[in-house]
Order: structure tokens, then C-alpha cells, then sequence
């Protein structure tokens, strides 16, 4: 005998059908009928997810949803789930009522986040790199950069070049602190000196020449500190 489905949760079925084909495979969006809890669902899409069909019983709501101090206004959302096949999922429920307020089903969205997993960890090892201090030891003697047969312009841009590079950061990825740091360091090494200087550690490290001056009396006050507090 074929169950009677409500109307409210046979206009939902539909529904979970876009989501699923919106988000792709895998996205599994279940439709349940709580008024048979063991043969709860009643439509089911990309269900390689939890390897779920229609006709099996709900599980989570029971056992996670409900009890969850976090379940509010019929909704719990971006919860852990593992089933059986020990795919990691992002869940979210949300309960479906009648015209008279009672609880009549539950829509689930299940996002299997395998793949990303993989694809975080590819990108956490691929992006790792070994950080390094800059190319001179504060309380040390500075390093001497030697370029034979270059002109002025060719050793200034090669300082700034190893400069950001042994400092172990991209541009795009500094921040303030670490762009003071250039600075103060460019700025031992006698780099301001040079006419135009300004103007060419503005470009490469993509701020304009009047932060560069307000980052060489940071320096240089934090310098004139140091010596206050020798």
C-alpha cells in the first residue's frame, strides 16, 4: 500500500530536487515524512553521499538535531556528521510544519566535504614555505650585498628584491608591521639616501611615498627609543 504524503512535503520534494542539482553530486538533500519515522524518507537526491534510500529511516534528527542546544526555530545548521561509508558531511535540518503548527517532516542537506579536505591539505603543503628573518641580525653587523658592473638602479632594485624574498612574505600578503619592517631594514643599509628611493620602495611594495615616510619616522623614532632607553 502506497503511504499518503502531505501536501506541504510533496511540494517540497521538488525543492530538494533544485538544491541538489544546483550544488551538485556532492550536495544530498533528503526530504522525510516524520509521520513514519522508519520509513521516513521520502525523496532523496545524490544520495552517493550517505548511500541512503527512499523507504529508510530517519536517523540524525533523533539522535543529533533535536537534543542539540544549538536547534533553534526548527533549524540546525552546518553540523558534522560521519556515516557509515566515513565521508566527513556539513548537515544542516530543518523541520517542515503543517497550516496547524506540527511538526510534519524535515528537510536535510548533507555536503560531503571529502574532496575539499583533500583539496585543503594539497594547498596547505603546496603553499607551505620556510619562513626567514631579515637578511640582518638587529644586534649584528649587516649583510654586504655585492653586485659587480651593475649601476645604481639595478643594485637598489636587487636590495629590495632579496630583501622581500629572504623576508619570506609576498607583497600582496604583508602586512603594515611587516612592510615597517622593510623599511627599517632598507633604511640601515642607507637605501633612503638615494635620490628617488622613496618612490621606488613605494611601487614595489605597493603604498604610496608619504606612508613611506611615516613608516621612516616610525623607525627611525623607535631607533631614537632605544637609545633613550640604553
Amino acid at each position: 500500500m502506497t503511504k499518503k504524503i502531505h501536501p506541504i512535503l510533496k511540494a517540497i520534494i521538488p525543492l530538494a530536487k533544485g538544491i541538489a542539482k544546483t550544488f551538485g553530486p556532492n550536495c544530498e538533500v533528503v526530504v522525510h515524512d516524520l509521520s513514519h519515522p522508519k520509513t521516513s524518507i521520502i525523496g532523496i537526491f545524490n544520495n552517493i553521499v550517505t548511500e541512503r534510500k527512499i523507504g529508510d529511516g530517519i536517523r540524525d534528527l533523533i539522535l543529533k538535531v533535536l537534543p542539540s542546544p544549538n536547534f533553534k526555530e526548527d533549524l540546525l545548521a552546518n553540523y558534522r556528521t560521519i556515516p557509515h561509508n566515513g565521508k566527513v558531511i556539513k548537515s544542516t535540518t530543518m523541520l517542515v510544519r503543517d497550516e496547524k503548527d506540527k511538526m510534519i517532516g524535515a528537510i536535510c542537506i548533507n555536503f560531503d566535504l571529502s574532496s575539499f579536505y583533500k583539496a585543503k591539505n594539497f594547498l596547505e603543503e603546496f603553499t607551505h614555505i620556510n619562513h626567514f628573518s631579515l637578511p640582518e641580525d638587529l644586534e649584528g653587523k649587516a649583510t654586504k650585498i655585492k653586485i659587480n658592473n651593475a649601476n645604481i638602479i639595478t643594485i637598489f632594485n636587487y636590495l629590495i628584491s632579496q630583501t622581500i624574498e629572504e623576508y619570506g612574505v609576498s607583497v600582496d600578503n604583508m602586512v603594515r608591521e611587516d612592510k615597517i619592517k622593510i623599511v627599517g631594514f632598507l633604511n640601515k643599509k642607507g637605501a633612503f639616501k638615494i635620490k628617488g628611493a622613496a618612490g621606488w620602495v613605494a611601487d614595489r611594495l605597493n603604498i604610496s611615498k608619504p606612508t613611506i615616510y611615516n613608516y621612516l619616522d616610525i623607525v627611525r623614532l623607535k631607533k631614537d627609543m632605544r637609545k633613550i632607553e640604553k
